[in-house]
Parts: C-alpha cells; sequence; structure tokens
C-alpha cells in the first residue's frame, strides 16, 4: 500500500495584485486633466482672485505695520531729544549764575555775599526744576511712615511720637507729578516694648 502523499499547506499570506492601478492611484487626478463647467471655472477663478487680493492686502499690512514702527521709534527718539533739550535750556540760567559767582574778585567777597549769590543759584535752579513739574515734599514730624514716600534710615525712640510715624527729617524728598523721584529721608519712632 502506497503512502499517501502528504498534502501541501494551504497559504493564508495573499499575493498582491499587480494587474491593475490601486484605489489610491485612482484618486490622484491631475486636476488640469478635470474639465469644468463654464460656472465651475467661473467660481475658481472668483476664487482665485480673491486668494490673490487677499495675499496683496496682507503684504500691503505688513509693509504699513513695519514703517508704523519706524515712524514710531522715530517719533520717540525726537520726543526724547526735545524734552531733554527743554531741560538743557532751563539750566542754563543756573550755569549763568554759577559763572557770574566765580568771576567776583574773593578779595572783596564777603560771607554775605557769597551766602547771597548760592542763594541767588539755588533759587534758579529750583524755578528751572519747577518749570517741569519738579516739586520738594518734606514731610511732618509725627506724620506716618509711608514706605511708598519715606526712605526709613533710623529708628528713633520717642515719647512724643507713635511707632512707625516719623521722628524726624533727615533730607527731603521730591516728585513730578505722582512720581517720586526721591523719597524723603526719615528716622522713624521704635517699637515700644509690651509693657513700657
Amino acid at each position: 500500500m502506497a503512502k499517501p502523499k502528504p498534502q501541501a499547506e494551504p497559504n493564508n499570506k495573499t499575493d498582491p495584485v499587480e494587474d491593475g492601478p490601486s484605489a489610491e492611484d485612482e484618486l490622484q487626478v491631475d486636476a488640469a486633466d478635470i474639465e469644468l463647467s463654464e460656472e465651475a471655472a467661473q467660481l475658481v477663478h472668483n476664487l482665485q482672485s480673491q486668494i490673490d487680493e487677499a495675499v496683496a492686502a496682507r503684504q500691503r499690512a505688513l509693509a504699513d505695520f513695519r514703517n508704523y514702527q519706524k515712524r514710531a521709534a522715530e517719533s520717540e527718539i525726537h520726543a526724547n531729544k526735545a524734552g531733554s533739550a527743554r531741560i538743557a535750556r532751563s539750566l542754563l540760567s543756573v550755569v549763568d549764575q554759577f559763572d557770574m559767582a566765580l568771576d567776583q574778585d574773593t578779595q572783596q567777597l564777603s560771607v554775605e555775599q557769597l551766602l547771597s549769590g548760592i542763594r541767588l543759584v539755588r533759587g534758579e535752579l529750583v524755578k528751572a526744576l519747577e518749570s517741569h513739574g519738579v516739586n520738594r515734599f518734606e514731610p511732618e514730624i509725627g506724620d506716618e511712615f509711608d514706605p511708598m514716600m519715606h526712605e526709613a534710615m533710623m529708628r528713633q525712640a520717642s515719647e512724643d511720637v507713635k511707632p512707625n510715624h516719623i521722628v524726624s527729617v533727615l533730607q527731603v524728598g521730591y516728585k513730578m507729578g505722582d512720581l517720586v523721584l526721591r523719597p524723603a529721608k526719615v528716622a522713624i519712632a521704635e517699637l515700644k516694648e509690651e509693657g513700657e
């Protein structure tokens, strides 16, 4: 009796079909090969025109914005120079006063005349600062300490002033509008120990 021949195992793998184009190939169609109706062609033309106009408008807007930035930077530089020139002009009279004081004959100059000259120059300087909105402020003894306006230099014992209130003013402050240019330097009352 002859042995039966072993049967070949079935192949579960599918071989790719190489006969026709794949589904992907069928979907990739050149747009130039599509024939459009007259209405569709007009719509495509209109859409392309709108895209071209939008791109051109964007380019114009970017150019305008760059020009605006350049003009704004130039204006800022000009404004800074104009502000500096205004301050410098107002201080020229102070320099003139110093020059006149230095031209005096020191042999004939009394202490009173010297002090009078210094007061005159100081007055000119204060006037120049005030013309730019810079004003001096001096807190009162007993005022509450305000860290936005005052700089505490030390604490002092005081019977008459509440703790954290100003005992003495060491140096006046200066403001320009609401901006504190230099806080007033002050001494404040010490915190009292419990039981005192």
